[in-house]
Formats: structure tokens, C-alpha cells, sequence
């Protein structure tokens, strides 16, 4: 009775244990031999087990039980490993765009604390000078234009952005 119930498809619950009982380990073996990854040959057993399971009243009952079984756990082993090759291959498609955006959010961070720093380093000069500085690095103004709204001669601006930059540099060093 039991050997007829194991070499059929299962028709109800108890018929569907005793088959997942006795067929489970030979079909995870047979897949992991196959694989040599244990979950991959776990996720194998399972979705067999739940097509076998989704089948219970459509199985062909001329064909062995174990033939199907193991039809269906090939065909989902292909299945599954297909998907796997498709992902590897969209990963190693994408990697490239990831890692350029990694890095440029990188750049974008050290250019961000650069950034401050600078203007930290900015925030120490004096009032005129960080005022100069202020309007060529970061509004873009020329000499003349800062000279004209700030009432001072262009040699002036020169200077202190020559001056401003020193310290900078000097502070930059120490990095």
C-alpha cells in the first residue's frame, strides 16, 4: 500500500507527507550533486514539491512518479539557474553605472568637506579680505567689478586674494 502510495502522485495530504517524506532527501541530493549549493537545491525541492502539490489531480498516472518528480525538479533547476545567469549578467551589465555613481557621490562628499573647510578657513581672514574672497571664488566676480563694489582699487583685490590664497594653501599643506 505504502509503495503504491510513494510511486504515484499524491491525492490528498496525507498521500502528498509521506511522498515529500520519502522522495525529499534523494531529490536534494540529486540536486545538490548537481549544484553543489545547498540552497539552491533547497529552493529546487521546494517549488517541485509545490508544482507536485498544484498537480495532485492533473499527474499522468502511465508515467513512474519518480520520473515526473525528477522532470520537474530539472526543469526547475534550469529555470532557476537561467534567472541566475539573467541577474549575473544585469549586475555585470549595471555594475559600471553603479560604481561611477559611487564614486561621483564620493567626489561630490570630499568636495562638500573640502568646501567647508575652506570656508572655515575663509571665516579666519580678515573682514575686507574675506569679503574679496567671498565675491572672485564664489559669486565669480573679476578684480574690477569687486574693486568697483566694494570702493576699493583693483591692485587692492589682487592683493588679497594673493594673500588669501597663501594662507589657504598653507593650511592645505597640513592636511
Amino acid at each position: 500500500m505504502i509503495n503504491d502510495i510513494l510511486q504515484r502522485a499524491p491525492t490528498d495530504e496525507k498521500e502528498f507527507f509521506l511522498v515529500y517524506r520519502y522522495w525529499y532527501r534523494k531529490l536534494y541530493y540529486f540536486l545538490y550533486h548537481k549544484t553543489q549549493c545547498s540552497d539552491l537545491a533547497e529552493d529546487v525541492v521546494q517549488q517541485t514539491f509545490l508544482i507536485v502539490w498544484e498537480r495532485k489531480n492533473g499527474a499522468d498516472q502511465r508515467v513512474l512518479f519518480s520520473t515526473q518528480l525528477f522532470q520537474i525538479a530539472r526543469t526547475k533547476l534550469i529555470d532557476e539557474l537561467r534567472r541566475q545567469a539573467l541577474n549575473r549578467k544585469y549586475v555585470d551589465f549595471e555594475k559600471p553605472f553603479v560604481l561611477s555613481q559611487y564614486e561621483d557621490m564620493e567626489t561630490r562628499i570630499a568636495y562638500k568637506d573640502e568646501l567647508e573647510y575652506v570656508k572655515g578657513l575663509i571665516a579666519q581672514m580678515p573682514f575686507m579680505r574675506q569679503q574679496v574672497f567671498y565675491l572672485h571664488k564664489f559669486e565669480e566676480l573679476s578684480y574690477k567689478e569687486i574693486a568697483v563694489k566694494l570702493s576699493i582699487s583693483p591692485k587692492t583685490v589682487e592683493n588679497h586674494i594673493s594673500i588669501g590664497l597663501k594662507f589657504i594653501k598653507k593650511f592645505f599643506k597640513l592636511l
